[in-house]
């Protein structure tokens, strides 16, 4: 019985490594769409590229010489150009009313002899109050961050009513916190479906998920929140999985499925990404250590 508990054991003491080529077929080439519009008075961006294979880590090629057109419910067109050929289209409103609230929005885009289509709606976002912050001290030090400083949270209502959902990210010093773990996605004022949180003050893991570190005395926090439909809610939130899927019980890497479509089903063609329109609100504070405020 001992050499039998013996041998595994032996076996901890020696390894081999290989090395293993893989050969991974680069597959179609597809026109992928990142399009994320607001209804706010500046320019805004339709970016085109084109997919490339898993392990190119170059520069996505621009997909140039395609059309562009925003349209509304009214059938208004909106054409967004690509004036500087980088495959960025952009358009500049004259004024809020180019996209209408609770009014669905078709984004249309002809590239190569394909059309594209996807529809989108403009929801509703509550106002942020107000932001509060307290000291913390921490018994470690965390990385990049100081191990004394504060904690901060905003506050806002969702809308009575189920089903809105909300796109939060920050700003310290006026650098956005782009990371996926940076921003927190909210259904209702909660975190998913189910919370039981409609109507009410939004949730505190919610209202806390601007911090990804301390605050120092003296920055700046800038709170931006997005209303977003719900087909953009589930795909940021596969986003933010396939981003942190790893370690020992990762799961095979995925396309995420898209809300952008070929007009012809039949076509070969398909696209990826994703196309939203959204509307903002925005809270901009800085931390004072000489007016800290009790957090209710």
């Amino acid at each position: 019985m001992k050499k039998l508990l013996l041998l595994p054991a032996a076996f901890l003491f020696f390894s081999c490594e290989d090395v293993i080529d893989l050969e991974v077929k680069e597959g179609r080439q597809q026109l992928v769409v990142d399009a994320w519009l607001t209804d706010e008075v500046q320019e805004q961006h339709v970016t085109l590229t084109l997919s490339q294979p898993y392990f190119d880590q170059s520069k996505p090629q621009p997909a140039l010489g395609a059309e562009v057109y925003v349209i509304r419910e009214d059938s208004t067109r909106f054409r967004f150009t690509d004036t500087d050929n980088d495959g960025v289209y952009t358009y500049s409103p004259r004024n809020r009313n180019y996209l209408r609230l609770n009014q669905k929005v078709g984004l249309y885009i002809k590239y190569n002899s394909e059309e594209y289509y996807s529809i989108s709606e403009l929801k509703r976002v509550p106002t942020i109050d107000s932001l509060k912050y307290q000291s913390i001290t921490l018994p470690i030090k965390p990385n990049d961050s100081p191990q004394s400083g504060f904690l901060a949270q905003f506050f806002a209502t969702d809308f009575e009513g189920e089903g809105d959902t909300y796109l939060i990210r920050s700003y310290k010093n006026d650098v956005l916190r782009t990371r996926s773990g940076e921003y927190t996605l909210s259904y209702d004022g909660g975190l998913s479906p189910g919370s039981g949180s409609d109507g009410m003050l939004f949730l505190q893991p919610v209202r806390m998920g601007i911090n990804t570190g301390l605050f120092e005395d003296r920055d700046k926090i800038t709170v931006e929140m997005f209303s977003i439909p719900l087909d953009a809610y589930y795909f940021l939130y596969q986003v933010q999985a396939e981003t942190n899927n790893g370690g020992i019980f990762a799961t095979p890497p995925a396309n995420i499925p898209s809300n952008v479509f070929n007009v012809n089903p039949k076509s070969a063609e398909k696209p990826v990404g994703l196309f939203l329109v959204s509307r903002v609100s925005r809270y901009t504070a800085y931390i004072d250590k000489n007016n800290l405020r009790p957090l209710d």
